[in-house]
């Protein structure tokens, strides 16, 4: 029989001692496991939209809060598998550490449309724009809620809130007292968990430390072949949450992470066999410090600021970077006349990060810096009791387009409590990265004599940015409708017609022999351009429904459409890997049910239609979760993932020359303690 590896000894052993520790601890009653109510969940607070509290019910977009109780019931053990409750949302595993997520369209390993940010601070790399999800691993159960937006958000958080926004909130530290403790052992996830510990902090507020740690076995290849891409993590962390005095509110928070990817990588080579396999030990450092202040100066008015610093040290395939983000924003909001709710702000960033380069990877220059100044401003007007207006823009300069304008105009009608509804128009930009402006990266090479290459020299295909590039465009027409019309259902509707302009697409130049070169070569570059227009537009619904006191069905479904084209004026042959990345119709039905005030049996049943014209097939799969609490703060849980098949694919292409896996089924127990 294979022998577990010390690290996996060791966790095995250490839930074993605790569930010992469970069994023996007096009984008493059991934690209510009642979810909030469907009428609770349509009050909750949310601050994504204005960037100030507002209930669920009237906000005027497409939102869904992923709740606390949602995290733990699913049995996901990361963000990125909670983020498949979302409709809109498209979640795809790559590998066993890397992920492709989305809000209508446009998905890739880096999705450059979607806004990330936690508690404030912004995930999303000015150097790839986009979010390595394999670095976000806070510990799950100090998650208050997860707000995503689906729709442009950029004229209160700018550029790049092109598609959605998705906000991490954890929770203050006056509701994560005391000791907390969690391990988990499985079939892929080897070992898990983390701990946690709470106390005042003399009068004046509260404290809390966490560290978490995660070991995930490597997925398999289409093949049914181990892929090498096992990974370990490591992260720990602070937060503080002051009140020196009852106007003044003060949060510092920061965080430390460690981890360590392997990779098997077939990078392109110019010498036969034209290919060379490489297993990589790919290490991500990261550390980040946040202090936040707000003062009350009235009844009706308010004052924030906030300050943090990020840095990163990371490796892929190859290559290494680093980089530091030190971002500052001031955030004003006041009621100037009667009917009025003002909310402005200013802010600045700035970015600097070193890139050591490699025989496949290079920019025009090793490192850069890049200013961001922004400034928004935004008007809630109360036009009658029942009709808000809201009106935005977002006024942003950067280094590579210069001023962007980003505005929106928002309308909400809520006759009573059963009914609203909601109508949107906006304008938002993504702006171009370092890395499309300055790549020049060999995306492979076709060997003399293949098929599609018969020329007696081998064939280097190039991908090149453009230091011209504008922004993308986006105009977006939304409109939304929510039913709740008794505490046990409630329904959520939102339309959206996106209007495209400038985007990316990859404009091919004829092949050009360079028989000097060493080794001689065929070089066929494909430029970065923004030669591609579209449209995108579907149906988004999710629906909450108790049947029972004690069972809850939540469902939620996406239909989608888009269709790109190459921009008039524009000639040659262009390419766009966004062409059906994304699937056509996609749904999530949950049912969570408390057998008895101690067992809970939770179901989660997904489907995601096909995409990249069948290179990835449609999927149905099931997860499951059986929980048992013997005593009051302890929980013990049995979590099957992904039971129906074997396994499947959910992607097919990345960036970086990372091979695409696929995901299997896998069974997962867990222990958890709170004193």
């Amino acid at each position: 029989m294979k022998r577990l590896p010390p690290l996996h000894r060791h966790a095995l052993v250490a839930w074993a001692l605790v569930i010992g520790f469970c069994l023996v601890l007096p009984a008493g009653a059991a934690e209510d496991l009642t979810e909030l109510s469907i009428e609770e969940l349509a009050n909750i607070e949310v601050t994504s939209v204005s960037r100030k509290p507002q209930k669920l019910s009237h906000a005027p977009t497409a939102i869904f809060v992923i709740t606390s109780d949602d995290i733990r019931r699913s049995g996901v053990t990361n963000i990125p598998d909670a983020l498949r409750m979302v409709p809109g949302i498209q979640v795809a595993r790559i590998s066993s550490s890397k992920w492709a997520i989305t809000a209508r369209g446009f998905n890739s390993q880096f999705a450059n449309k979607l806004l990330v940010q936690m508690d404030g601070r912004t995930l999303y790399s000015p150097l790839f724009s986009g979010v390595f999800w394999e670095d976000q691993t806070t510990l799950l159960e100090d998650i208050d809620r997860i707000e995503v937006i689906r729709g442009p958000g950029a004229s209160l958080w700018g550029a790049n809130a092109v598609n959605g926004i998705i906000n991490i909130i954890t929770k203050t530290s006056d509701k994560t007292q005391g000791a907390l403790a969690t391990n988990r052992v499985g079939t892929l996830e080897r070992s898990g968990g983390g701990a946690r510990y709470g106390a005042p902090a003399g009068s004046m507020g509260h404290y809390r430390l966490y560290a978490t740690y995660a070991n995930r076995d490597e997925s398999v290849s289409p093949e049914g072949e181990g892929s090498g891409d096992s990974w370990d993590n490591l992260q720990g962390g602070f937060r503080s949450d002051l009140s020196p005095t009852p106007e003044t509110r003060l949060t510092f928070q920061g965080d430390v992470y460690a981890g360590r990817f392997n990779e098997h990588t077939a990078l392109p080579s110019l010498s036969a066999p034209y290919t060379t396999l490489y297993e990589n030990e790919n290490d991500s450092k990261h550390m980040n410090l946040l202090s936040r202040i707000t003062r009350t100066l009235s009844a009706t008015s308010e004052l924030s600021f906030q300050a943090y610093y990020d840095r990163s040290e990371k490796e892929e395939n190859q290559l290494a970077w680093d980089g530091d983000l030190a971002d500052l924003d001031l955030q004003h909001r006041f009621e100037p006349f009667t009917g009025h709710e003002v909310i402005w702000g200013l802010g600045y960033r700035y970015y600097a990060d070193t890139i050591e380069f490699s025989d496949n990877f290079s920019l025009t220059s090793p490192s850069t810096t890049d200013h961001l100044i922004s400034a928004f401003l935004q008007d809630v007007i109360s036009l009658s009791p029942s009709v808000q207006l809201t009106l935005g823009a977002k006024v942003e300069h950067n280094d590579y387009t210069g001023m962007e304008f980003q505005p929106n105009a928002r309308l909400l009608w809520a006759p009573n409590a059963i009914h609203s509804t909601w109508f949107a128009v906006s304008r938002a930009v993504r702006t171009p990265n370092r890395s499309e402006t300055q790549i020049r990266i060999r995306q492979g090479v076709i060997p003399p004599g293949a098929p599609q290459n018969p020329a007696p020299l081998p064939v280097e295909v190039i991908i090149a940015g453009d230091e011209d590039l504008e922004s993308e465009k986006l105009i977006a027409l939304e409109a939304g409708y929510r039913l709740t019309p008794d505490p046990l259902f409630s329904l959520d509707l939102a339309l959206f017609f996106n209007a495209y302009d400038d985007l990316n697409g990859y404009l091919t130049a004829d092949p050009v022999p360079d028989p000097g070169a060493t080794p001689p070569r065929i070089t066929s570059v494909t430029a970065i351009n923004n030669g591609m227009e579209g449209h995108t537009w579907g149906l988004e619904v999710a629906s909450n429904w108790a049947p029972r006191p004690h069972w809850r069905l939540q469902a939620s479904g996406t239909l989608f459409q888009a269709s790109y084209d190459t921009k008039s004026g524009y000639e040659g042959s262009f390419s766009d890997d966004t062409d059906d990345a994304a699937p056509k119709v996609q749904f999530s039905l949950r049912s969570g049910l408390d057998l008895s005030p101690k067992v809970t049996l939770d179901l989660w049943l997904r489907h995601m239609d096909d995409i990249q014209e069948g290179t990835v097939d449609a999927y149905t799969e099931l997860d499951a979760r059986l929980a048992w609490k013997p005593a009051k703060g302890v929980e013990l849980s049995l979590t099957g993932q992904n039971l129906l098949h074997e396994s499947h694919a959910e992607f097919a292409e990345s960036l970086l020359w990372t091979s695409p896996t696929e995901v299997e089924r896998s069974v997962h127990v867990q222990a958890t303690l709170t004193f």
